[in-house]
């Protein structure tokens, strides 16, 4: 862990203005340049002399650039990070994210649990509908899992629905050694949502929690576009699993194609309210389509070998015909008993009976929404 004597001049400079100016990096860049620079500036702070200020910097953060440019001030905003179980990273830090350096507005510092790397190998941000569906929710998990299995390091915004089960299934491949970063819309201290306390733990574990808000800092409506530009920022490229028509996902994928970061997306059925958004960047030419992960890895040069899939046990043996007919129309998509009753014409009994010896013998599995599928 960092501790106060390891950040140089240029770190406790970039310190200083975060804990000043917080997020206004357009304002902080301003205020470097009007004064030749990072270390010029620091120098002059630091010795008293005058400062050249932007014309749209409040009074009230003029006066803060004054009174926190004082060596126990920086100090002090080091050791506020480090009590509460975090460390800074500076855009002068050699673990700062590269591809983070190059988007219009680099974080100025970031928070981070865990252990951040500057030289991620292939970043890859897997995004999607918070209220997604089972759909949704195992395709995320499941591109997450071939993700970091192929060595990729999976970045989301550790939000409910898709972000989460993109990031369960990163961590869920054992051997793989460095699976996921989150990147928070509140202080790194703060788990959101209330409910994501194991997954935050296990991600600050193995990979990285970060933010480039202060420790302590809520969640607000304004901090989330914030973070998205990061997630994208991070990442060489989106990736889309599930969106409704007004999904969140669509300022991910706005900041993606600003900073010039790949978008892909995973089709859903035409019919489904939950995918729309997903079809629709498709659709209009804003995200390729992809069926597994070799369409992703693709783009980049990177491949994986795999073995031919093994049969199903509903391929292996001779299901009887009842069955087979329930397993053929799963096969076409999830169903509620009823549904397969009235798609088959059978009777209630005899489908809930099919169906307990079907998921017993791990052909099929009941969702959470009450759904059977394959």
């Amino acid at each position: 862990m960092s501790t106060v004597r390891e950040y140089d001049n240029r770190e406790r400079a970039w310190i200083w203005l975060s804990s000043a100016l917080g997020t206004r990096v357009r304002l902080t860049e301003e205020f470097i340049y009007l004064n030749d620079g990072l270390l010029p500036l620091f120098d002059a702070a630091l010795s008293g002399g005058p400062l050249r200020f932007p014309e749209s910097m409040k009074q009230a953060q003029r006066t803060a650039l004054i009174r926190k440019r004082a060596e126990s001030e920086i100090d002090a905003a080091i050791e506020r990070a480090l009590k509460a179980g975090a460390h800074i990273v500076t855009r002068d830090s050699e673990d700062y994210p590269y591809l983070l350096r190059e988007i219009y507005d680099p974080p100025t510092v970031l928070f981070v649990k865990g252990r951040l790397r500057g030289d991620v190998k292939l970043p890859i941000a897997v995004i999607g509908s918070r209220k997604c569906s089972d759909y949704g929710r195992e395709v995320s998990e499941h591109f997450g899992r071939e993700l970091a299995g192929a060595g990729v390091c999976v970045v989301s915004g550790m939000a409910a629905g898709c972000d989460s089960a993109a990031a369960w299934g990163a961590l869920s491949v054992k051997e793989a050694e460095y699976p996921t970063i989150a990147v928070l819309g509140s202080g790194v201290d703060i788990v959101y949502p209330p409910g994501n306390e194991r997954l935050y733990g296990a991600i600050a574990e193995r990979g990285a929690v970060i933010s480039e808000l202060e420790p302590g800092k809520k969640p607000s409506r304004e901090s989330f576009p914030q973070r998205n530009r990061i997630i994208s920022g991070i990442s060489k490229g989106v990736l889309v699993t599930e969106a409704g028509e007004k999904s969140g996902t669509s300022i991910t994928v706005g900041f993606a194609h600003d900073q010039g970061r790949d978008v892909f997306a995973v089709p859903g059925r035409i019919t489904d309210v939950m995918c729309r958004g997903s079809n629709r960047l498709i659709k209009d030419g804003e995200a390729k389509a992809v069926f597994g992960i070799d369409d992703i890895l693709y783009e980049y040069g990177a491949f994986v070998l795999r073995d031919e899939p093994k049969e199903t046990g509903a391929d292996r043996i001779e299901l009887p015909a009842e069955q087979r007919k329930l397993y053929d129309e799963l096969v076409l998509g999830e169903k509620t008993a009823d549904e397969l009753c009235e798609k088959l014409g059978l009777e209630i009994s005899g489908v809930n009976i099919y169906l307990t010896e079907m998921e017993l013998s791990g052909i099929i599995k009941r969702l959470p929404s009450g759904k059977y599928s394959v």
